[in-house]
């Protein structure tokens, strides 16, 4: 079964699962970024959350559709997770939300012009990226279980039966070579569980459509104004170079999908990273006119799936792009979609987790007991701390450690 559009795009019904797998991991980080910026600069408005969520969740979906469209190797512009864990720090030195969209969009486009971003991404080595994989995905494996038990509470037993079910589904899906099919049986499988216990999702009634006036929002909704004063951009400045770097450690966790994921005989799917984060840069600032809460890289829940699937960028991002457009317009996707018990799940077993038999699969693969040390130590490290301490400690090892081995060995 295929739709030939303009004779050149191929959509199967395969591609869905990378697209709604985007839908949820997106829908569950922009809540995140939110709820993280709301508590952080105490908005009290009720609504503030979920509309942020709806026209993040359009803007993003119209350039990723108008990408997809354009050209075939973009990837689209999701949301940069571990930044989400620094907004407290960042409020609290006097970062501006709307000065940070518009500041990394700006550095993001010079990095890439002057090649500063690739020689970041090139500086990663065997180390760096199994160190990462290892770190992002045990990471999120513990923040996936922390979330869901104090979703559950003392409601012990559906959450029990949830993750004896996905474990099970898993391995079988494991042994079958189905793995694909992880996300949407998580999804359907977290949501029946949960139903049964009366557990419900909340009222899903459609609401009116969204605003994106840049006043109504940061004078009203957000209630801090523009941010144009130049201490606050000073302030805001250092933050925004941080965000270039976590591109960088971004990228490279997700690349390592890529590599682990292809074998020599398949046809590898490219994606131009430069386009891609020249897109995203241009998204971050969009974005951040409009109101938007996040802070937009790669769309990782999108991107590894697709490459479980093995199935070309566009399809899949075309149909991501009209998905994310119809969950912001009609609102009640996203009422489904953020359902704690299905976004964790998901996450869970979807992404963190194959992020974590990459890794494990990669460690094997070395021969040298103390290289496999250095990877745990680091991504403990990474996992207690940030990623970028993993990141800064592999590479230092690899340029320098190896590096001065190989000369005493020669």
């Amino acid at each position: 079964m295929k739709i030939r559009l303009f004779n050149s795009i191929n959509i199967r019904p395969i591609d869905f699962v990378p697209a709604f797998s985007g839908l949820i991991g997106k829908t569950a980080l922009v809540t995140s970024f939110a709820v993280v910026w709301a508590t952080e600069l105490n908005i009290i408005n009720p609504n503030f959350v979920f509309e942020n969520v709806r026209i993040e969740m359009i803007i993003g979906s119209i350039i990723t559709l108008l990408a997809a469209l354009l050209m075939k190797d973009t990837a689209p512009s999701g949301t940069l997770a571990p930044l989400i864990v620094m907004v407290p720090t960042m409020v609290n030195y006097g970062v501006h939300p709307f000065i940070l969209s518009l500041l990394v969009g700006i550095v993001g486009i010079i990095s890439i012009k002057t090649n500063l971003f690739q020689k970041l991404i090139a500086l990663s080595g065997a180390i760096s990226k199994t160190s990462l994989t290892l770190t992002i995905g045990i990471a999120g494996i513990l923040l996936s279980i922390k979330s869901l038990v104090a979703f559950f509470g003392n409601k012990h037993t559906p959450l029990f039966l949830i993750m004896i079910a996905l474990v099970a589904v898993y391995l079988l899906l494991l042994k079958w070579n189905k793995l694909w099919l992880i996300i949407p049986v998580a999804a359907v499988i977290s949501l029946l569980i949960s139903t049964a216990f009366d557990i419900s999702i909340g009222n899903v009634t459609t609401i009116s459509l969204p605003s994106f006036n840049p006043s109504y929002w940061w004078n009203e909704m957000w209630g801090i104004g523009f941010g144009f004063e130049l201490q606050t951009i000073l302030k805001t400045l250092p933050f925004a170079f941080f965000v270039l770097l976590l591109w960088a450690v971004d990228t490279v966790s997700i690349t390592s999908m890529l590599d682990a994921t292809y074998q020599e005989q398949d046809k590898r799917e490219e994606i131009n990273l430069n386009r891609s984060f020249t897109i995203t840069s241009l998204r971050n600032m969009i974005g951040g006119l409009l109101g938007g809460a996040q802070t937009s890289a790669l769309w990782r829940s999108f991107l590894i799936p697709l490459f479980i699937v093995k199935r070309p960028l566009r399809p899949a991002s075309i149909i991501l792009g009209f998905l994310g457009i119809i969950a912001g317009f009609t609102a009640i996707p996203i009422k489904v979609l953020s359902f704690p018990p299905l976004i964790w799940s998901v996450l869970l077993f979807g992404i963190f987790l194959p992020f974590v038999m990459v890794g494990l699969k990669n460690l094997g693969s070395l021969e040298k007991l103390t290289q496999k040390i250095i990877i745990i130590m680091f991504s403990l490290l990474g996992v207690l701390i940030s990623p970028i301490v993993t990141w800064l400690g592999a590479v230092l090892y690899e340029k320098l450690i190896i590096k001065f081995d190989k000369k005493l060995e020669t």
